[in-house]
């Protein structure tokens, strides 16, 4: 299940309440039976759109979506049309769960890449020198320079800000990952546990 992203820390999370459920069936029906109708209809159109648009949870967006709607309807937010911002408010959560889905594969991938400790494996040493000597000899000084002596002399040396620095060896870190994920993704599952 994505973990939506929120300003306020975890426990001050904002969470459906009665009030907030009650001010949106409101606005949906005058009466309860067609509130609860027009909320029914409203959640199955978000389910189809979420699955349409391939989310696995469409359940989960459909009433965090739903959830969302309600906050605003509580504070007193000017919707005009409560079926469109329903749909906007859904596009921002179909957002939010992709990049979560996003994070959570790239985290994945990072831990079959280095593993959980911060020693390479013995398959991913031939693999990093192979990704290392295919940077050109510039930046195989800099990267071995940045993570082996002073920054600040490195920086200075080259006569760039420490920032620069950093940003140069960002970029090259991401170029060697990508290489070793490559590297690593051609060889069989099997052999990572070496």
């Amino acid at each position: 299940m994505p973990d939506f992203p929120s300003h306020a820390p975890r426990a001050q999370r904002w969470e459906l309440t009665r009030e907030a459920l009650d001010g949106l069936l409101e606005q949906l029906g005058p009466t309860v039976e067609q509130a609860s109708d027009a909320y029914e209809i409203l959640r199955t159109r978000l389910m189809d759109l979420f699955s349409w648009e391939g989310d696995p949870e469409p359940e989960h967006l459909a009433d965090e979506t739903l959830n969302r709607l309600a906050r605003r309807v509580l504070e007193k937010e000017p919707i005009r049309d409560l079926h469109h911002y329903a749909v906007g408010i859904a596009r921002m959560v179909m957002l939010e769960a992709a990049r979560s889905r996003q994070k959570q594969a790239s985290a994945l991938r990072e831990i079959r890449v280095r593993g959980p400790e911060n020693t390479p494996a013995p398959f991913e040493m031939p693999m990093l020198e192979r990704c290392l000597a295919a940077l050109p000899q510039e930046n195989r000084e800099l990267i071995r320079g940045y993570y082996s002596g002073d920054r600040i002399r490195l920086a200075e040396n080259l006569g760039i800000s420490l920032n620069a620095l950093r940003n140069r060896a960002l970029r090259i870190r991401e170029r060697m990952f990508n290489c070793i994920r490559r590297e690593r993704d051609k060889i069989p599952i099997s052999n990572h546990r070496e």
